[in-house]
């Protein structure tokens, strides 16, 4: 993981030579926020329950987080859980609003507690892919409505990936991110879903192929590695489904496509090292619900239900 704790050595010395660079990224991230025009949304509080969603449904492209910085940090943080064709739709802030909406407006609304409302929208991936994403709606005893939340169920337990392609597909879509400097992370999620039930991909050039790919971008891999370990920090606040999901991606590419030459890659310090941690996080936060978990993930893949308190 050095390359990757290199660069944030480097990003923290230029912050360090500029004290005002992070006050002005921030200023500008806050700029990007309002000038979305997500504020002001609010429905009658004597309204029915059914009034009141189809109200929250209306107003989905005005309804913002409560403050300005906490919508730009959502943003950064979160937004790659969406579809790589919805990152695309233009900057992250402005993008990850817009699915947001898409999500409220259009979604499956999946109940009402406490004054949070919420609701699940399905979007489309490559290779018969699917993601889930989840927008709750809180709203306050006046009627105001504030985005609480948005990305990977974490209200109401779903399936977050659906995968109906073949093992093909999903190599196939792998190798094509990886040729097309693609997102890394979509490519390892192909990757992954190859370790699922379905057809085998009996190609020996396309598996060839990834393997000499994902070489040449072994500082990727190193950051992929980086961002696992983040999501399992970050896991007793925000949940562990994304280091689950991260660390099954690693060992399908390890075990499934690598093998011995995986360490020639990357450090196995580095991951005995993440593996000591998920260990360490994971012992006091919850395995996923279960129908989160893909459909078929291997059952060595300890991560996913550690501990076992059954």
């Amino acid at each position: 993981m050095s390359d990757d704790r290199d660069s944030a050595r480097l990003a923290a010395d230029l912050f360090s030579a500029d004290p005002g660079a992070l006050s002005r990224r921030l200023d500008a991230d806050v700029a990007e926020v309002r000038s979305l025009g997500r504020e002001g949304a609010r429905v009658d509080p004597a309204a029915s329950p059914e009034e009141t969603v189809a109200a929250v449904r209306a107003q989905a492209g005005r309804i913002g987080f409560r403050s300005p910085t906490e919508a730009a940090a959502a943003s950064l943080r979160r937004i790659h859980e969406l579809a790589v064709r919805e990152r695309a739709a233009g900057p992250p802030i402005a993008a990850y609003h817009a699915a947001a909406t898409a999500t409220i407006a259009r979604g499956r609304f999946r109940g009402g507690a406490d004054g949070r409302l919420v609701f699940h929208h399905d979007f489309a991936e490559p290779a018969g892919t699917t993601v889930t994403l989840e927008a709750a709606v809180r709203v306050d005893g006046d009627g105001a409505l504030w985005l609480e939340s948005f990305g990977w169920p974490a209200h109401v337990p779903a399936p977050v990936y659906t995968f109906s392609g073949t093992e093909r597909d999903r190599l196939a879509q792998a190798v094509a991110d990886l040729r097309g400097d693609g997102p890394f992370d979509r490519a390892m999620l192909m990757v992954f879903a190859t370790a699922l039930p379905g057809p085998p991909a009996a190609d020996p050039d396309l598996r060839a192929e990834l393997v000499d790919l994902v070489a040449g971008r072994r500082r990727d891999l190193a950051g992929y590695l980086v961002q696992t370990e983040n999501q399992a920090l970050a896991a007793p606040a925000h949940g562990r489904f994304g280091a689950c999901l991260y660390r099954s991606a690693l060992e399908t590419l390890f075990e499934g496509y690598l093998g011995g030459a995986a360490f020639r890659l990357v450090d196995v310090d580095d991951v005995t090292e993440l593996d000591d941690e998920l260990r360490r996080v994971l012992a006091d936060s919850d395995p996923p619900p279960k129908e989160m978990i893909p459909s078929g993930t291997p059952l060595h893949h300890w991560w996913w239900t550690f501990p076992d308190r059954t």
